[in-house]
């Protein structure tokens, strides 16, 4: 599944930026959001809300305060393990 959420599929570039920017937001101590992600990926908060869904349900992200308004989001060891691969491609 994860050739297709981050290399073959429509989305994938989308997904990739999603998990850079989060893994550079834990880097700094930073708590990342739906809206930090729309922001500066240039996209709608419904269209990033997609992607992170996905990858909510494959266990690439999770959110660490559910039920709290807005959501904070972290990378799973997954998702941690797919950051690692996309930067040294």
């Amino acid at each position: 599944m994860k050739t297709i959420l981050f290399y073959w599929s429509r989305g994938a570039e989308t997904r990739r930026s999603i998990v850079r920017f989060m893994a550079a937001c834990a880097r700094r101590s930073k708590p990342c959001y739906l809206n930090t992600l729309a922001e500066k990926l240039k996209l709608s908060h419904v269209a990033v809300k997609k992607h992170v869904d996905l990858l909510i349900e494959e266990d690439y992200v999770r959110v660490m305060n559910p039920g709290g308004k807005p959501a904070f989001l972290a990378l799973t060891g997954k998702g941690n393990e797919v950051f690692r691969e996309i930067s040294s491609a």
